[in-house]
Parts: C-alpha cells; structure tokens; sequence
C-alpha cells in the first residue's frame, strides 16, 4: 500500500493537499506550544522520565573527587548523643576539619537556630543581679576575685560564643532554609545578593518564599557567609535541582552553593549574572563566581548532576574525625558538607536514582558538579532544536508516506523516531545538554496515525474509483494488483504493447433462425459467459467489448505483463477446449453448428478511455486491433479455430506447437502477413502433431519454392494420416498451381478482398 496515492480526481494532487495540511497543523500546533512554553504536563512528565533513565544510565564518579560529605550517622549519633550536639562539639568539629585535616572549606548543611542549651544564660542572669564587689557593704577582696571567676566560667559555658569563636576568621559557610511558611522568622539572614525587581532585567524567576529559618545573629555574624538549602521539585514530585536563588521580602538571597563558591574563589568575589560561559555550549543564562559558572533555568535552578546512587559521595563519619580515626585523604584539600544521613535525622529527598537520598549529598554532588565543570543543563538552543526536528520529521514522513508501502514507512517512523532519540542521548552523553524530546516523539506518531488513516482513507478511495472504472473490464486480481498503486493507472489514452483478441460465434445464424428469443439469449450467455471466464478468471485479460455473438479482450493493459503474447494464446487454446466441454451440455437444435473462431495479433495500440460526450469506454484503437478482427474472418477460410499474426508466433516461439497457415494481404492493409495456428502447448504435444506440423511447413516452403509437384504430394499425404480443412485446402491450391504456374510476380501471398 503506498498511503498517499489514490485515483480520486487529481490523485497525487489531492493526497499531497490533504496530508501537507494535516501535517502542517499538527506541527504548528506543537510548535506553539514550544514557543509559548505550554507544555502540556504529560510531555513534561515524559521528557523527565527520559532524561531519569539517561541519568541512571551515565552514573560516573568523578576521576578526582574534591567533595566529601562529613556525615552525621548512626555512628556518630551513639558516639555522641542525639542531635542538637552542644555547640562546643560542634566547634570541636569545625576546628577538626579545617585546622587538623586541611580542608579547603566547611559547608554547614545545619542550622543553630535555638540558644544550645546550657546554664550559661542562667549564671549570667545571677551575676547581674549580685552586688558589686567592690565597694559593697560586707564585701572583700575575696568576693571580686570570685565574680571574676565565675565571669571565666560563664564564658567557659557559654557553647554559642564558643562556636561563634570557631567559626570566625575560618572558612566556613552556614546553612539556612527559606520556607513558604510566613509566620516562620527566626535566626539572621544574610546580606541579600540584589533586590527582586532587578530579576525582570536578567530574566530570572526564583521561588518567592515568606518565612525562613536561620541560625543565630551571633553565629551568622561569626561565620559571615551563610546561603539557603532550598531544593526544587518538579511536577512529578522528585528534585533534579537545586535552587541558587530565592526571592524574600523584595530581596535575593543566594544559596549555599553559591556562597561555597564565593568564599573558595575569594573573600569579595560577587555573584554575577550572564550569558554564556566559555565551554563553548552557546548562549544560556548562568550565574558566575570568579572561575566557576552555573548554567541556570529561568526559575534560577540548577540541574543536579549524579555521579552514582545514593551513598557513593566519598563519607566521613563524625564519629571517625573526632576519634582521629579519619582518613585524611579524604579531607585534606577537599571541601567538606557536613550533614545527617542518619535514618530519621536527614532530610530525605526523592531523586532520580534514590527514593529517599540525603539533602547533604545533593549539596555535595552540586558542589563537585561546578567545581569540576560538569553540571548538567537544558540545552541553550533547545525550542529552535525541537522546532527543528518537528520540520524533518514532516518532511522524511510525507515524503515516506508518498512513496513508500506501509511497512517501509512503519520502518521510516521508526527511524525518526529512533534518531530524535539518539539525537537527545547524544547531547547527554557527551556534554550533559538535555533536550527534551518528548514533544517530537509524539510529533512522530501523531503524524503515523494521522498520514496512515489518510492514506488508508484515500487509498480505499482511489480502489473504489478503480473499482468503478476497470472492474467491468479487468480480471478482479489484476484490480488488486493496480490497488497495490492506483497512482500508475489512468484511464487517460496512452501507446502500448498489446495482445488483441476476437472470438467470434459460428453458426449463430442458424441458430438464431431456429430457437426462440429466450432459448438463443440463454444459450449465448451460457456460452459468451464460459469464453469470457477464461479470459478474465484464468489468463488475466481484460475484456474490451461484446460485439454481438464476438468478444473482444486484450492482454498487456491496463496492467503491464511482458507474456501478454503468450497469455493470449493460451486463453485461445483453453476457450476451444472449452467449448468442447459445453457443448453436450447445451440444448442444440439438431443439426445447428457451433464452434468459435478466434483471432489474435500483437503490436502496439492506443488504449484508454475513449468515446464521446455521450459514452465512454475504456478500449484499444489502431491496426493490430483491425488486424486481428481480420485475423479472425480467416478461420472460416482456412478452416482453423485460431489464427494469430506472425507477431504473436515470434513473442511465444516455444510455448507452443505452431504450424504456419499463409501469407495474406488483409483488406485495409498492404503489407503481407504471416499468419500461423497454435495446435497445442508445447509441454503437451504429440511427437506425431510435432512432426505434421514440421511437414506441413516444408510443403509450404515447397510451393513457396514453386517445387508444386513436391508440396501436393507432402499434403496429400498429410490429408491421408490426419485430415483436416488445411491439408485439403492447400492440396488443392497446388493442384491448381502445377496445373496452371503463376508468372514470375508471383510472391505466394494470398489476398483477401473482404473482412
């Protein structure tokens, strides 16, 4: 089936119209949607659950890692008690990692938003309350000596001044979390990066949260870099990315990313906004601090990038580094995330390669992403990529639906659609880019179902209007056959190469003369009924006309076959055998004759629809169709059942056992004619029907000869094995000949003055 031809009207024009149309308002259909960004959510959903398997199966550690998660497990938990730890540990901690183990920096995935809780508040509370001890009444030396000691104590006890000692002047970043709870305010926020509306300048749109969670002024105030830890997550409820910017009270804050970043590259390095970066991966919006650049989306997220399951970010346990049991290679040189991952304790985020992975790691990962230059993004050009693919996909699929059958286009379709696949794994796998390709997919087989039922709809259309034209005519499998591509046939004229065939009634005079009107019309469809069908059921030839008692067929058209001149003569043979068949079957007057003479002849003819404004008819004109109408007045003469022109005996030489009838000059025409009868198929020739014929052939090149004497013996010898109208007919003629030679103009062809 080749979906887009049919013979309805103006076949290739109207397929052509109907799918172009249909393919152009799906494609702008999609294309809107590209362009306005109105995704509809199952396309997103799609193209986040290619871009999760693309993501499981590029999982890869980093060569050299520069990130260790300092983790807060069940380890350090027995080590240590439960969670919140007394500040002093924990700047027992920070004094650990940097000091002792060399680490670059300290990303604090906590927050210190409570007082810890000591009893230094309560002894401050005392002291103020205490008399002087200097000048009171009662009050010694002794008892200022005690109030500097216990003043020595309190500081002592005071766990929030000793973190806050600890984190000053070291290169630590706190963490802190905004919160769509507006009645959530506590702790210090850090300097914002730009106020809100400068966001409309640079395109960005960053999640607007009211409330927020920090640590304590005087921790923020030590430490002096803090960033949120706020995660992105997308409509189908997993987090792919990490926010680097929040909107808060008309301000930006910037996230711990971020913050990480600005104090690695240098103590004022500003984070900035841009376009493009120096990977060479075209214009996109990102965010750059010093050396590192972000690749951002317009909600100013940033796409995580995973290097492996759950737990596979190098680990320090806390338990570990305060034991001095810590691997320092671990450590040394590396930027440290401490964090819980305990069960219970941690913030469990659902992603693409965990149900349940630790926020710590996400940090972690995000940080050695940008440290190393690998984070993953959506690909700069990515509307005018998939624009793009929607304009090739169109034009490979109807040009595949025009010329192709059904399966070969199923292949085509499979193809593209295989290709936008391996177009978008390409751009993953070889430079984290993702393109999301869910909209051309669908593009693809949308455009399949749409361009299969059109061209089924005008297909069985244009087999209808064939149905409607050749079905009278042509053999019901050679209209299968055309159905196959209607777009080949026409009815318009055209010149071919044709077998033509008359078959004309003997005796129907007679018979007309003796049976009744109803009695001759059954028998004449009786008989013109079992003639036709072995034209058209059993040789595939397409019958032209009834001419009265003669049918008219041809082979070679409408459907093109290079054994036209053999089909014909083989129908011929089987309608004499036919014939024999029916006639004890048929209700005869006694007496009547019947037999059928046909012709045949071979040579171009103009075939089609042709007529006047009145009728048309799909027919062969030209002189091998005259030709073979005279063809067939010749039985009568010669005494044969067929008679073919000598084209039709050099088309199927070997087919068949031939026997040369004469050479005649036909009225209407000037040139002679040989003119020959097939007496059987050849596969199922007598050696005596071989070998007559052989003689009967020699005698003719005998009389040809003027060798009369030796041809009117060679044919009365034929007459008396196996007599016939021909041997006697010839016998004659060379009688005839010797007894009175013809002059020396005499070139053997006989002339026939009537049809």
């Amino acid at each position: 089936m080749k979906l887009l031809r049919s013979l309805f009207s103006t076949p290739r024009r109207s397929a052509t119209l109907v799918s172009g149309v249909a393919t152009l308002l799906l494609a702008a259909a999609l294309a809107g949607l590209l362009v306005t960004g109105r995704t509809p959510e199952l396309l997103q959903r799609a193209d986040l659950w290619i871009h999760d398997i693309w993501v499981r199966h590029t999982l890869q550690a980093p060569a050299s890692p520069q990130v260790t998660v300092l983790a807060v497990d069940e380890a350090s938990l027995e080590r240590l008690g439960q969670w919140p730890w007394p500040r002093d540990r924990v700047a027992q901690i920070v004094e650990q990692v940097i000091d002792r183990y060399g680490a670059r920096l300290l990303a604090l995935d906590v927050t210190f938003v409570e007082p810890d809780r000591s009893d230094a508040a309560a002894l401050r509370e005392a002291l103020q309350r205490a008399p002087a001890a200097e000048g009171a009444q009662g009050a010694g030396p002794a008892d200022g000596a005690l109030r500097r000691e216990l003043q020595a104590l309190l500081g002592r006890l005071d766990r929030d001044t000793a973190l806050a000692r600890a984190l000053q002047g070291r290169p630590v970043v706190l963490g802190y979390a905004f919160s769509p709870q507006a009645s959530l305010r506590k702790g210090a926020l850090p300097e914002p990066w730009l106020p809100a509306p400068m966001l409309d300048e640079i395109g960005l749109q960053p999640p607007a949260l009211p409330g927020y969670a920090s640590s304590l002024p005087q921790l923020a105030q030590a430490a002096g870099r803090a960033g949120h830890v706020n995660a992105l997550r997308d409509l189908d409820g997993l987090t792919r990315r990490m926010a680097m910017l929040v909107q808060h009270d008309d301000m930006v804050y910037t996230s711990l990313t971020l913050a990480a970043l600005s104090t690695l590259a240098g103590e004022r390095v500003p984070v900035e906004f841009g376009r493009g970066d120096a990977t060479g991966r075209g214009l996109q919006q990102a965010l750059r601090i010093g050396p590192y650049t972000l690749p951002v989306d317009a909600s100013g997220g940033v796409r995580l990038p995973f290097f492996g399951p759950a737990g596979s970010t190098p680990r320090v346990s806390v338990a570990d580094l305060l034991d001095g049991r810590a691997d320092p290679a671990l450590l040394r040189g590396r930027v440290v995330v401490m964090g819980a991952t305990a069960a219970g304790l941690r913030d469990s985020i659902p992603t693409p390669v965990a149900g349940d992975q630790p926020g710590v790691e996400l940090h972690a990962a995000l940080l050695e992403g940008a440290l190393g230059g690998v984070l993953p993004s959506r690909h700069p050009q990515t509307t005018a990529l998939e624009l793009a693919l929607l304009a090739g996909c169109a034009v490979l699929m109807l040009a595949g639906a025009r010329r192709l059958r059904l399966p070969q286009f199923t292949a085509v379709s499979l193809a593209l659609a295989g290709g936008t696949v391996l177009l978008g794994w390409f751009f993953w796998w070889s430079s984290r880019l993702w393109l999301p390709i869910a909209t051309p997919l669908l593009f693809v087989a949308l455009l399949f179902v749409t361009l299969t039922v059109l061209g089924y709809l005008l297909e069985t259309r244009g087999r209808q209007a064939l149905n409607r034209l050749f079905g009278q005519y042509v053999p019901p499998e050679l209209v299968g056959e055309m159905n196959e591509d209607p777009a080949r046939y026409s009815m318009s004229a055209r010149s071919s190469e044709l077998t033509v065939m008359f078959a004309d009634v003997r005796g129907f005079t007679t018979l007309s003369e003796r049976l009744e009107p109803a009695a001759l019309g059954e028998l004449m469809n009786t008989l013109l009924t079992e003639l036709s069908r072995v034209i058209r059921a059993d040789h595939l030839g397409t019958i032209d006309k009834y001419i009265g008692d003669c049918v008219m067929a041809f082979w070679g058209a409408p459907v093109a076959r290079a054994d036209h001149a053999a089909a014909a003569v083989a129908a011929a043979l089987d309608m004499q055998r036919a014939l024999a068949r029916l006639l004890p079957r048929l209700a005869l007057p006694g007496g009547a004759p019947l037999a059928v003479g046909i012709g045949l002849n071979t040579g171009p003819a103009v075939v089609g629809n042709m007529g006047s404004a009145y009728r048309m008819a799909y027919t062969v004109l030209g002189d091998t169709v005259n030709t073979a109408s005279r063809l067939e007045g010749l039985t009568k003469a010669y005494g044969v059942g067929i008679v073919a022109g000598d084209a039709v005996r050099r088309a199927a030489p070997s087919a068949f056992v031939w026997r040369e009838l004469d050479r005649v000059r036909v009225k209407g025409r000037d040139a002679p004619l040989a003119i020959h009868e097939p007496l059987c198929r050849a596969a199922d020739a007598l050696a005596a029907v071989v070998e007559q014929a052989a003689r009967h052939e020699a005698a003719l090149a005998a009389c040809r000869a003027r060798d009369f004497h030796t041809a009117m013996q060679a044919w009365q010898a034929l007459q008396d094995e196996a007599p016939c109208s021909l041997h006697a007919l010839w016998l004659d003629r060379a009688r005839r000949l010797q007894a009175a030679p013809p002059g020396s103009d005499w070139d053997g062809v006989t002339t026939f003055e009537s049809k």
